[in-house]
């Protein structure tokens, strides 16, 4: 046998036969004849040099070699069809053009931009607005149809905004190594009720008087470097650290965590370049 002998039209056609026992069904899902196909059957056993079927009273029924066959046989299609489902997607992908306006939480960059970055690589046509902003004026611009994308961290959702679930993160406590005051200034990023919420009740407000809010959690952590104090930060932003100088201690659940999401407005039809920048990004 010599592989240049085979083609994928007999190997699918035999697949279908095997699987559904009949010419018929076979010849009517590849769109060919009854005759065509058991021309294709026939050179198929030519070239593999044992008969795959056994003619039955109600149909066909495989040999022990085809048997064998079918079950080496399958996954190489399998593969073969996701290989060439790959590569039409890549290039519809390179074609894909469009604009796409997205507003992102400060804080949150980090996780989301290579997302991002990956997206842009894969549609290389599509144009993206990207703006940094804060949670209240990111919610206002998708509810007035200026932005087609927000991502970051959202405790309250109003009314008519949809978001999905991409990532979630506990909180952290970042300290100066060597630094023992246990209840100095306590810095919590980022600024806003929601942090204070989380840790109501946890203790870290114990004993605290001096008590400064950051506007970002790289803010904070900059100033812990600095010994300004301890801060509370997002696990997911203190893990892209790698200063020295610092000790990094995931709180854990109990002390509360946080969803990120990419959000849009209900009932707005995104583009395909926005609906495929959300796949990626929720994927």
């Amino acid at each position: 046998m010599r592989l240049e002998d085979l083609d994928f039209a007999k190997l699918r056609a035999f697949q279908l036969v095997a699987t559904h026992g009949t010419l018929a069904a076979a010849a009517t899902q590849l769109g060919l004849t009854i005759p065509a196909i058991s021309a294709k059957l026939k050179r198929l056993d030519e070239v593999i040099g044992v008969p795959l079927f056994r003619r039955m009273p109600n149909g066909l029924a495989l040999t022990a070699a085809g048997e064998n066959f079918l079950r080496d046989l399958s996954p190489f299609l399998a593969d073969a069809e996701r290989l060439f489902g790959a590569v039409k997607t890549e290039a519809a992908r390179s074609q894909e053009t469009g604009q796409v306006s997205v507003a992102i939480g400060g804080d949150y960059t980090s996780y989301f931009v290579p997302r991002m970055q990956d997206f842009l690589a894969a549609y290389p046509r599509v144009e993206l607005s990207m703006r940094v902003a804060r949670r209240s004026d990111s919610l206002a611009a998708l509810q007035a149809g200026t932005t087609d994308l927000c991502m970051g961290v959202f405790p309250r959702l109003p009314h008519g905004i949809v978001a999905k679930v991409v990532a979630r993160t506990t909180m952290a406590l970042v300290t100066r190594k060597g630094d023992t005051e246990e209840n100095g200034r306590l810095i919590i990023a980022p600024r806003g009720s929601a942090i204070r919420q989380l840790l109501r009740g946890s203790g870290f407000f114990e004993g605290r008087s001096n008590v400064l809010e950051c506007p970002t959690c790289q803010t904070a952590i900059d100033l812990v470097a600095s010994g300004a104090g301890q801060a509370i930060v997002h696990t997911i932003c203190a893990r892209r650290e790698d200063k020295a100088e610092l000790n990094i201690e995931e709180l854990g659940e109990r002390h509360g965590k946080m969803q990120l999401v990419i959000a849009y407005k209900r009932g707005a039809r995104l583009s395909r370049a926005a609906q495929a920048l959300f796949d990626h990004v929720a994927g």
